[in-house]
């Protein structure tokens, strides 16, 4: 009888260390393969070359300002078409038109973080474009009132 008692107590730790190497080896690799997977970083490289491209801002169905963003490096680069806008009590848009000088601003800084691209433009405007879709997204000036509301802007090419 006591060698069966012993022979049990014997098991039971090993049985016990057993599992829980098993069950770190499993978590250390869930883990690993997580941060290696092919698909998450493809998202964020997706988000990218959705980006990239001609996008016109629109106002009442027509175009009144003309970005394009060219992938380089980590960033982008490209132009801006300067525009006037003015804003109703509600913080939409009034009015928006092309600027009186229609010469493209160079984009000196575009930073993507996720689904969002800061973008800082030579004349000092700056603003957070942000995706709806693979052709739409929303411009949200950093300087303007909170109230405003985004700028829709479309996917040309």
């Amino acid at each position: 009888m006591m060698l069966i008692e012993k022979t049990r107590s014997l098991l039971l730790p090993r049985v016990i260390g057993l599992v829980l190497a098993t069950s770190i080896t499993f978590g250390a690799g869930a883990v690993i393969a997580h941060a290696l997977d092919p698909q998450i970083s493809s998202k964020s490289s997706n988000a990218a070359e959705n980006f990239a491209g001609t996008w016109h801002w629109i106002f009442d169905g027509k175009s009144f300002a003309t970005m394009i963003l060219i992938p380089a490096g980590s960033g982008f680069t490209g132009t801006v078409t300067p525009s006037r806008i003015k804003l109703n009590d509600d913080g939409g848009l009034l009015r928006a038109a092309p600027g009186e000088d229609a010469t493209p601003k160079p984009i000196d800084k575009a930073t993507l973080k996720g689904f969002a691209l800061r973008i800082e433009v030579s004349d000092g405007f700056q603003f957070i474009m942000t995706l709806k879709d693979a052709t739409h997204a929303e411009i949200h000036p950093l300087a303007a009132p909170p109230s405003m509301r985004p700028i829709p802007a479309e996917k040309v090419n």
